[in-house]
């Protein structure tokens, strides 16, 4: 997980509206970038609210890992009010027309490679064990390795002692694995002393989910538009207690160069923003979108496009597991494969769904 708990509660994404679009936006269609659009501005003229995540959910491998990466001409699937592509239904054979066939019996693997993961509650709805599936990563983790037909056995265990999994099980080898955490940039130049760590200690397979953790501002604010991180420093950013700062550093910033108002609850920093006493909420983006909802402060708030960090959830195995790259190589190609044929999107659209009960 991301190193300290974060709860979420929420249904949508946030960001705010790009002016001027020129062809209008429509929910279970496609739509074509114009000019002057953003992913937050085609987001609430296709859905009358600010949903974002989705549709990053349902083009990433058009858009790639960064969600403010659109261009102009680019064709882009807007999902339907049930988490579907219309494209893909259109697509979908009638069932008189689809030929039965049968697979000839897959030849028995040589080897089999035994994969044990462990994980753990209280990250809903990423990881929760009374979550449909145990969670959105879980089921993405699960259905990756399902596809991988080289004789592995994965088997994925729930411990709620989140220190224990990179401190103990993992690196002594009680597991071989453990999601979802934060894999860090470990070519960057100066790294805290626990993404060092991770970097040493450890080998991180390909992202399995991605999070977009933004900065909310006063609609009013200069730095709701503003490119430049380091136009941040000197100001006052609200996180609560116990979430993590990214934005800052992957801009290049130092937590040193901005003050940290640290609250008990998430609302608080909204409410302090709306004071005045905070110059930004740094948070994730699909729980923000929610309590500015709750809060009935959309016309007040506003989310800046282009200040933000992309957080990649993964897996985690130890440098010295001797199956290390077998793992790895398991996991990344049973995520290539889900990614390609659908069912990622499919299995977040439904996790989602079912915890948020969309």
């Amino acid at each position: 997980m991301i190193g300290t708990k974060l709860k979420l509660g929420v249904a949508s994404s946030i960001l705010v509206m790009a002016a001027g679009a020129a062809q209008a936006q429509q929910a279970c269609a496609s739509y074509t970038v114009q000019p002057g659009d953003s992913l937050s501005g085609i987001a609430r003229s296709a859905y009358g609210d600010i949903n974002f995540q989705q549709i990053w959910d349902a083009n990433r491998s058009k858009i790639g890992r960064n969600p403010n990466s659109i261009s102009v001409g680019m064709r882009l699937e807007l999902p339907c009010a049930d988490g579907t592509l219309a494209s893909a239904a259109a697509a979908a054979p009638a069932e008189d027309a689809v030929e039965e066939t049968v697979a000839a019996p897959a030849a028995a693997p040589a080897t089999t490679l035994k994969i044990g993961l462990v994980t753990g509650d209280d990250y809903p709805p990423y990881t929760d064990e009374d979550a449909n599936g145990g969670g959105v990563v879980t089921q993405l983790v699960r259905e990756a390795l399902a596809t991988v037909d080289t004789g592995v056995e994965a088997d994925i265990t729930f411990i709620n002692d989140w220190g224990s999994h990179l401190d103990v099980l993992v690196p002594s080898g009680a597991f071989d694995g453990t999601f979802p955490w934060v894999a860090p940039d470990c070519e960057a130049g100066s790294l805290s002393e626990d993404m060092q760590a991770r970097c040493d200690n450890f080998r991180f397979a390909d992202p399995v989910y991605e999070i977009v953790t933004g900065l909310i501002t006063s609609a009013d604010s200069p730095l709701g538009t503003t490119e430049n991180y380091a136009d941040f420093e000197g100001k006052t950013i609200c996180i609560p207690e116990g979430y993590g700062a990214f934005v800052m550093s992957s801009g290049g910033v130092s937590d040193d160069a901005v003050t940290y108002e640290k609250p008990a609850t998430p609302e608080a920093c909204f409410e302090q923003l709306v004071a005045g006493s905070v110059d930004a909420v740094e948070m994730e983006l699909r729980q923000a979108a929610d309590l500015v909802s709750k809060l009935d402060i959309e016309d007040e708030v506003a989310v800046n496009n282009a200040v933000n960090a992309v957080i990649a959830l993964t897996v985690f195995v130890s440098q010295n597991n001797e199956d290390g790259d077998a793992i790895l190589e398991a996991i990344n190609t049973g995520l290539e494969n889900i990614r390609g044929n659908g069912v990622w999107f499919q299995t977040v659209q439904s996790g989602f769904q079912a915890y948020y009960g969309e």
